[in-house]
């Protein structure tokens, strides 16, 4: 989970993640090779509803 809370409602906010990393700080291991993606916003823990609008979202290589 990148955010979470409403201290930044109706802004907008560029996110940057390694997703690779993010995989391995997660599961202790290095990710297999991905099949898609999926960007997701839900209140169905807390039974409260969600608006997200996403713009463009890509992939960029890392140097080895």
């Amino acid at each position: 989970m990148v955010e979470s809370g409403e201290e930044k409602t109706g802004m907008w906010r560029k996110e940057k993640r390694n997703v690779y990393n993010d995989y391995q700080k997660a599961f202790g291991e290095q990710p297999p090779m991905i099949s898609g993606i999926a960007i997701m916003t839900d209140s169905d823990d807390t039974g409260e509803s969600a608006v997200a609008y996403y713009g463009d979202i890509f992939f960029l290589a890392q140097p080895r």
